[in-house]
C-alpha cells in the first residue's frame, strides 16, 4: 500500500513564481495545489485542507499575513504555514512569525534547498503530531516508536529491555542487563545518558538529549527520551526510548551546507561572510584596528564561459577558488602582518565570478595591499582547462573600515565600486576605494540606464569615415562609426559608452543595429549607381562569442540584399589572441559566407604576423598611433614600415588609421601603403554627406592620386 504524497497549497499573486516553486515540489514528490490571491486560498484551504501552506507576503487584497493569521486560528497551531518573499529584512521576518508562520523562505529562492526544507518541516509536523498522539495515549513506550527500548534504575542500571531493534548497537541488548551505562558507553555518551536520568528524575521527563555511538561500521547518533516510571513500586526506574538520527543529523548538516556555504567551491556564501564581517566589525571597533574588504572578479570571464562552455568556466572558477585559499593562507612570519588571512573563514564566493576576502585586525591600509598583491600573484598563471590554455586576471577593489564604512553594505559597495575601478585601469590590477568613485559610478549607472533605450528611441546613428586607395586616390571603403545622442546626456563620445555596452552585454543588440544599418546603407548606396565600396563595421569580442554571430550574419545580407563581398567585419588584434582556437574557427565560417576580414588596431595587441598567417584575414588597420609620429619618432617610423613591408610579403592590403596631415600621407605613400583614412583625407560623415563625397569623387576627380587627395583636403 502505498503512502498518499504530502499535499501543498501555494498562494502567490505572481504566476512565474507559481510554476516554478510547483515544479520544484512536484519534483521532490509533493501533490501541489495552487491559489492566485488571499481570498482563493482561504476558499481552496476550507475545502480541501492541505499538509502545509506556502503564502507569498504581498498579494492584492488579504496579504500573506492576514491570511496566514486566518489558518493560525482555523487550522489551530500546528500547520506548517512558510511566508515566501522577496523581503529579507528583519522586519518582515519579524512581522511573519507574529501572524503565526512556521518559517520564512526569501526570494530569491534556492530550488536544490527547497524540498529538502519543505520535507524536513513536514517530518518536524508530522513528529508533533505523533507526540500528540502519543500524549493523548499517555505511554512514552507508543510516544517515541523507538528503534530501542529499555529501562534503566536511578544507578543507571539496565534493568530490561522491550522490542529490542539493535541495529544501533554492537552487541545484543540482552547482554546489557545488570550493566550501567558506564560499562556500556563511552564516557562521553554516558555522561549525556546520566544527564537525562537525572533531568527525568527532577521533571519527570527528559527529551532530546543526543549521545554519539561509536560502532564497527562507523558513527550513529541517538537520541534519548526518558521517561520517570510509575510502575516501578518502591524504586526509581525510567523508560528510555532511544532513535537512530544520523540520517537527521546528516540531512540538517547538508541544509546548513546548502545555507551558508557555496555549493560549487565549497567557500561560505554571502550569508555566511555577512555574519563573519560583522564579528570582525564588532572587534576592530572594541579594539580599535582596522579591517579591509577586497572585492575579486575575474577579468573576462563570461567570454570564456560563453565560449568553452560552462563546464569549464565551473572548473576555472574552482581553480580560483583553490588559489584564493593558497594565497590568503601566508606563509613565512614576515608576510603575516595580517592577523586574519589564515584560512577559508574570511573568503567568500558571492556569485559569478565574484569573490570577497576580509583581512581583519590591521594597522594601515597597505597591509590590505600586501594581500592584493599575493592573490593576484597566485591568480595570474595559465590554467590548463579542456585542453585549452587559459590566462586569467582578476582585478581587486578594496575597501578599509572605519574609512570606508563602518557596516558590511557600505564596505561591499564601496569595494566593488574600487574592483569597477581597477577592471578600467587594465587586467590584472587593484585599487583602493575614493569618495570620488561614487559619482563616477552614477554617471555610469545613469549611462547604463539611457543606453538601454537607445535603439528604442532612435538615438543611435552611423557616420561613415572614407577609406583611400593611395594608388588611385579614390574611395574604396566606408567604415561605419557609431554614435549617440542623449536628449539627457547630449552627444556621449562612444569611448565612454561602448565600453559600459560591452560590460553590459548591451553591445549584442547594439552591434546587430549597427550591422543592419551599415549594411542596408551600403545596399541603398549600390542601388543609386555609386562605386561599390566595401562597408566596414566593427564587431566586439563579446559579438564573436556567440555561436550565432555567422548566421546573424547571413540573416541580415539576406534581409538587405547586400552582397556578401562587400562587407568587411573588423576585429581587434586583442580580441583575436583572447581565444585563438575560437577566433579561428568563427573566422573560417564568416570567410566561407564571404565577408572580408580585417585586423583593427593592428600593433597594439602583442601578435605577431607570423601568428597571424594562421587567421583568414584579407587586411590589416595599422594602429593610429604609430601613423601620427612617424615623422618625428624613429621607432614609430620602423615599425609602420616594417608592418607595410612584412604585410605585402603575406599578400595582406594595408589600412593605415589617423592620417592627420601631407606629411604622414607622404611617408604612407613612399611606403607603398594600400589604404589610409584619417581626418587629414575627411572626417566621418553622416549619410548624406558621404553620398555627396562619393558622387563627386565619381564625376569630378581626375589628374594624379596625390593631386586628388590634395584637392579633397581642399
Amino acid at each position: 500500500m502505498t503512502t498518499a504524497a504530502k499535499t501543498i497549497l501555494i498562494v502567490d499573486d505572481d504566476l512565474t513564481a507559481i510554476t516554478l516553486m510547483r515544479a520544484a515540489l512536484q519534483k521532490a514528490g509533493f501533490a501541489v495545489s495552487t491559489a492566485v490571491d488571499g481570498t482563493d486560498g482561504l476558499r481552496q484551504f476550507r475545502d480541501k485542507p492541505s499538509d502545509m501552506v506556502m503564502l507569498d507576503v504581498d498579494m492584492p487584497g488579504l496579504s500573506g499575513y492576514d491570511v496566514c493569521a486566518a489558518l493560525r486560528l482555523e487550522a489551530g497551531p500546528l500547520l506548517p504555514i512558510v511566508m515566501v518573499t522577496g523581503f529579507d529584512d528583519f522586519r518582515s521576518v519579524d512581522a511573519a512569525y507574529v501572524a503565526g508562520a512556521t518559517d520564512f523562505i526569501a526570494k530569491p529562492i534556492n530550488w536544490t534547498l527547497l524540498g529538502h526544507r519543505v520535507r524536513y518541516l513536514l517530518r518536524g509536523y508530522q513528529a508533533v503530531l505523533d507526540l500528540r498522539t502519543a500524549e493523548a495515549r499517555n505511554t512514552a513506550l507508543l510516544a517515541a516508536l523507538p528503534d530501542l527500548l529499555f529501562e534503566l534504575d536511578i544507578e543507571g542500571r539496565y534493568v530490561q529491555y522491550h522490542s529490542p531493534r539493535s541495529e544501533s548497537v554492537p552487541t545484543p541488548i540482552a547482554n546489557f542487563i545488570g550493566k550501567t551505562v558506564e560499562e556500556v558507553l563511552s564516557p562521553d555518551a554516558a555522561r549525556v545518558c546520566r544527564a537525562a536520568i537525572q533531568e527525568a528524575y527532577e521533571t519527570g521527563v527528559s527529551i532530546g538529549k543526543q549521545l554519539e555511538l561509536r560502532l564497527p561500521g562507523g558513527t550513529a547518533w541517538v537520541e534519548l527520551s526518558v521517561s520517570k516510571s510509575v510502575d516501578a513500586g518502591a524504586a526509581t526506574h525510567f523508560i528510555v526510548l532511544a532513535r537512530d538520527v544520523t540520517e537527521r543529523r546528516a540531512a540538517a548538516d547538508q541544509i546548513q551546507r546548502l545555507a551558508y556555504f557555496d555549493q560549487l567551491t565549497g567557500l561560505p556564501n554571502r550569508e555566511h561572510f555577512r555574519s563573519r564581517v560583522a564579528s570582525a566589525l564588532d572587534e576592530a571597533r572594541t579594539k580599535k584596528r582596522q579591517l579591509a574588504l577586497l572585492c575579486i572578479d575575474l577579468d573576462k570571464f563570461k567570454r570564456i564561459n560563453d565560449t568553452l562552455g560552462h563546464s569549464v568556466g565551473d572548473d576555472l572558477l574552482r581553480m580560483t577558488a583553490l588559489r584564493l585559499r593558497e594565497a590568503v593562507r601566508c606563509g613565512d612570519h614576515a608576510e603575516r602582518a595580517l592577523t586574519g588571512a589564515t584560512g577559508d573563514g574570511d573568503l567568500s564566493r558571492l556569485g559569478g565570478d565574484e569573490f570577497m576576502f576580509l583581512v581583519p585586525g590591521i594597522d594601515a591600509p597597505n597591509q590590505a595591499a600586501i594581500v592584493a598583491r599575493r592573490i593576484l600573484s597566485a591568480i595570474i598563471r595559465p590554467i590548463l582547462l579542456a585542453r585549452h590554455e587559459v590566462m586569467v586576471t582578476p582585478s581587486i577593489g578594496i575597501a578599509v573600515y572605519p574609512a570606508d564604512g563602518d557596516d558590511f553594505e557600505t564596505l561591499f559597495k564601496n569595494a566593488d565600486l574600487a574592483m569597477y575601478f581597477a577592471k578600467r585601469q587594465g587586467p590584472g590590477t587593484f585599487a583602493f576605494f575614493k569618495p570620488s568613485m561614487n559619482a563616477n559610478a552614477l554617471k555610469r549607472l545613469t549611462m547604463e540606464g539611457k543606453l538601454s533605450g537607445a535603439i528604442a528611441g532612435n538615438e543611435l546613428s552611423l557616420r561613415y569615415q572614407p577609406q583611400f586607395d593611395l594608388g588611385t586616390g579614390l574611395i574604396v571603403g566606408m567604415e561605419a562609426l557609431l554614435r549617440w545622442t542623449n536628449a539627457e546626456l547630449g552627444q556621449v563620445p562612444p569611448l565612454d559608452f561602448i565600453p559600459v555596452a560591452e560590460e553590459t552585454g548591451m553591445i549584442l543588440p547594439i552591434g546587430e543595429w549597427v550591422l543592419r544599418a551599415a549594411c542596408s546603407q551600403a545596399k541603398a548606396w549600390l542601388d543609386e549607381g555609386l562605386s561599390a565600396v566595401r562597408i566596414a563595421v566593427n564587431v566586439s569580442g563579446l559579438q564573436l562569442a556567440q555561436r550565432g554571430f555567422p548566421g546573424l550574419v547571413v540573416a541580415v545580407l539576406h534581409d538587405t540584399g547586400l552582397p556578401a563581398g562587400t562587407l568587411e567585419l573588423e576585429i581587434t588584434e586583442s580580441v583575436i589572441m583572447a581565444n585563438e582556437d575560437w577566433t579561428r574557427q568563427v573566422l573560417g565560417e564568416l570567410k566561407a559566407i564571404g565577408v572580408q576580414i580585417s585586423i583593427d588596431d593592428f600593433g597594439t595587441g602583442y601578435s605577431s604576423l607570423g601568428r597571424l598567417r594562421e587567421f583568414p584575414i584579407d587586411r590589416l588597420k595599422i594602429d593610429g598611433s604609430f601613423i601620427r609620429r612617424v615623422q618625428n619618432n624613429g621607432e614609430d617610423r620602423v615599425i609602420a614600415a616594417t608592418i607595410i613591408a612584412m604585410a605585402k610579403t603575406l599578400k595582406l592590403e594595408v589600412v593605415a588609421e589617423g592620417v592627420e596631415d601631407l606629411a604622414q600621407l607622404l611617408f604612407l605613400q613612399e611606403e607603398s601603403c594600400t589604404l589610409a583614412q584619417g581626418f587629414f583625407l575627411s572626417a566621418p560623415l553622416t549619410v548624406a554627406e558621404s553620398g555627396q563625397l562619393l558622387r563627386r569623387l565619381a564625376r569630378d576627380f581626375d589628374g594624379t592620386r596625390t593631386e586628388r587627395l590634395r584637392r579633397l583636403h581642399a
